[in-house]
């Protein structure tokens, strides 16, 4: 961390705003729930939705998790046809988009989600 702040300073003394931007940014590191982290928890489907524009279609599942949150997450099309309300199983996702799916059929989970 120290070294980071270190380059910071230099860049800044230099002249390079960017560089301070860049030497800050990997100073910081991942820290809790970013975009890159994967986070997993048993949930159910509670809801499903498409919003429509002029940019194309978004599909969002929404879940319940088992410590009682809820939360919304972005998924692919072929995602969103393999889900459906009322499933239970464990859901993995980074930020808000869903990188997986394993729901719980019978007594046993199947993963159906494939790698997009």
């Amino acid at each position: 961390m120290l070294s980071g702040m270190l380059f910071v300073l230099v860049a800044l003394v230099a002249g390079g705003g960017a560089l301070a931007l860049l030497g800050w940014l990997l100073a910081r590191g991942n820290r809790g729930e970013t975009a890159g982290s994967i986070l997993s928890a048993h949930a159910q489907v509670i809801a499903k939705r498409e919003v429509t524009s002029d940019g194309g279609t978004q599909h969002w599942v929404e879940f319940r998790l088992e410590d009682g949150n809820q939360r919304e997450l972005l998924t692919t099309a072929s995602q969103a046809e393999v889900i459906w309300r009322g499933q239970s199983g464990t859901v993995h996702w980074a930020g808000d988009r869903l990188t997986g799916w394993v729901p719980e059929l019978g007594a046993a989970p199947r993963d159906v989600h494939r790698s997009e």
